[in-house]
């Protein structure tokens, strides 16, 4: 079934709100709950509406979870352009980057442990979420393009495949760590830092 888009303003207006409703009621659930546990009906009643209506604004559930992580894209995307456009020395510059996104991910630890769970079985959960690092890996590249123009990174590194092996790295951790709670959000933060510093810079910066 496909969801249904409201033509006249207002009406789009209250279609904008439940679909908002909606994501906000996924980021509730999903914190204490396996997403193949997680119901249509759940989630309907959380939201404060009826399961016949949950079809009117989404496919199903799997549509209503790339939606939900699509809404926190942004905000990722902003933290991690205090690295790629900011000015001021590179340790700073990755530490508050790197601050601002696993903030955002420890704070959505629970969508992002489904997103990457439900990825590995769900075809169209998958492309979504390889779509999203790509798209930080894309960035990256270019920064370290930059960088290696400017003289400030390791001339022998290819930009390409080091931001690949940083934000998949950086990924798999969000995976094995984030929604946990034995590793301080500094360590891991201070962690990462001290490692893209030595792997990229030519020189403590």
């Amino acid at each position: 079934m496909t969801a249904r888009t409201p033509r006249t303003s207002s009406a789009r207006r209250r279609y904008d709100d439940v679909r908002d409703e909606m994501r906000r009621a996924t980021l509730e659930l999903v914190e204490d709950a396996s997403f193949k546990d997680l119901t249509v009906d759940e989630i309907a009643r959380t939201a404060g509406i009826s399961r016949s209506a949950f079809y009117f604004y989404f496919r199903d559930k799997h549509d209503l979870l790339v939606a939900t992580a699509e809404s926190l894209v942004e905000d990722l995307y902003r933290e991690a352009e205090v690295w790629w456009h900011g000015d001021g020395p590179p340790r700073e510059l990755i530490r508050a980057a790197l601050e601002g996104v696993v903030a955002i991910m420890r704070r959505h630890a629970g969508l992002f442990r489904v997103v990457t769970e439900v990825s590995s079985y769900d075809e169209e959960v998958e492309l979504f979420w390889r779509a999203l690092i790509g798209r930080f890996v894309h960035a990256t590249a270019e920064h370290l393009t930059r960088e290696q123009a400017a003289g400030r990174i390791r001339p022998e590194l290819n930009p390409a495949a080091s931001a690949e092996a940083l934000v998949w790295g950086v990924e798999r951790l969000w995976w094995v760590t984030l929604g946990g709670e034995g590793r301080s959000t500094d360590d891991l933060v201070e962690t990462l830092t001290r490692l893209w510093l030595g792997a990229l810079y030519l020189e403590p910066a």
